[in-house]
């Protein structure tokens, strides 16, 4: 019996660490530089609609310098919500240049108001809240994804 339990909880210990390891294979690095900084996030890429969809919705928290960046297929006016999303979000909305045409800071949780950017957007990146602030983040700033 102890030679199962033991053996149960090598293969879970196991599991573990492999899900550990593909969840951050999954962070890629994205810069953002503008006149006054430069800052460097781990970012999440949702690239389909079913990533798109479920956004950061039901999660309780976000580790610092980490996001989730929205690709879509071409510039067009992008609505995005806090339905079902438990942690304030910053957005910043990027054009096809990848350059921040629209900013919306502190986004409220559980609000199932529409934000949106009035210029097409191909790109909508979700940070904590307060980072635009902290960081300086501007209108113009530009970001680029880093290859590891």
């Amino acid at each position: 019996m102890k030679k199962y339990f033991l053996l149960g909880l090598i293969v879970f210990g196991c599991l573990a660490f492999l899900f550990l390891i593909w969840k951050k294979e999954d962070l890629v690095p994205l810069v953002i530089e503008g006149k006054q900084t430069r800052s460097t996030y781990l970012v999440e890429i949702a690239d389909t609609p079913l990533k798109a969809g479920k956004g950061l919705m039901y999660r309780k928290s976000m580790p610092k310098n980490q996001g989730m960046l929205f690709i879509f297929p071409y510039p067009s006016t992008v609505k995005m919500w806090m339905k079902n999303t438990y942690i304030p979000l910053d957005m910043l909305f990027f054009n096809a240049q990848n350059q921040v045409i629209c900013i919306h800071e502190n986004a409220h949780p559980l609000d199932e108001s529409i934000i949106s950017c009035p210029y097409p957007a191909q790109r909508v990146l979700e940070l904590n809240a307060g980072e635009i602030q902290a960081k300086k983040i501007q209108l113009g700033d530009i970001f680029s994804l880093e290859k590891r």
